[in-house]
């Protein structure tokens, strides 16, 4: 016979399955339903919800035949994204790469119509690449975090930074033609990644990945970037599976659920 504490993580390892059966296309489900996805006797979803229900994890719905997320969710919720930092949860994961590549890492956040830098780790080469402008806000259009952030803008507001910036060079290699300009977005969504070759700052290259939130929406890239005679086109191809890596790991403890097929 198995003893009470075998039984009663059992019991806790069902109701994580039933909650996690729930998702943004599933927000309603009955006990057969639950049943059939989980493999479960109704009798023991049964069980199982009626618990749930009492802790405020799951409520019924008006119509009393289904059973939805509960309020002590959204309170749990609340407590964590409080306590959820960017930059907290960035860094051990930019470090990481870091110390995989010995290329300096960085972390841009999305603003209207530009992007800012929030936080670095940097290269222990002595010729390395150094944000000098933490804080301060730096074009979308010129430099491949701004690219990794602008590809996935709604089109009217690429537009809008088309007309408002002019994509003004900042170097002879900035792409200041417009239709040039959407064809590389066009390409950076394709791929999910983007690259630059000196378009911001000259001699300096970088290759970035966007970062998501629970909602799937880009909000944040981080980038490696070194000088052209280290990081070469060959070298950014070499580092972009790690780079992959290291976003999709930030953006998972931001509670984006990827699709299965993009984790490592």
């Amino acid at each position: 016979m198995r003893d009470k504490t075998t039984a009663s993580v059992e019991a806790i390892e069902r109701a994580v399955r039933i909650l996690d059966a729930f998702n943004v296309d599933r927000t309603e489900l009955g006990v057969a339903e639950i049943a059939r996805i989980l493999g479960l006797k109704r009798s023991t979803v049964h069980r199982a919800l009626v618990t749930l229900e009492a802790g405020g994890l799951l409520r019924q719905t008006f119509a009393g035949q289904k059973y939805t997320l509960g309020p002590k969710i959204l309170s749990l919720a609340h407590i964590l994204e409080s306590h959820l930092s960017l930059e907290a949860i960035a860094l051990p994961a930019m470090r990481a790469l870091r110390d995989r590549c010995n290329e300096t890492v960085a972390l841009h956040l999305l603003e209207t119509e530009g992007r800012v830098c929030v936080q670095q780790v940097e290269s222990t080469h002595d010729l390395r690449r150094t944000y000098q402008n933490i804080g301060m806000a730096l074009p979308l259009y010129a430099g491949s975090p701004g690219k990794a952030l602008m590809a996935y803008l709604p089109q009217e507001e690429i537009e809008a930074v088309i007309i408002s910036t002019g994509l003004r060079r900042f170097t002879p290699i900035t792409i200041s033609d417009p239709d040039q300009f959407r064809k590389e977005l066009a390409t950076v969504r394709n791929q999910g990644y983007a690259i630059s070759v000196g378009e911001h700052t000259p001699a300096i290259n970088s290759i970035s990945c966007p970062v998501r939130n629970r909602e799937g929406r880009v909000f944040a890239a981080i980038n490696l970037s070194g000088p052209q005679s280290r990081l070469t086109g060959a070298k950014m191809m070499e580092y972009l599976p790690l780079l992959r890596e290291t976003t999709l790991a930030v953006s998972l403890q931001l509670g984006y659920r990827a699709p299965a097929e993009s984790r490592p």
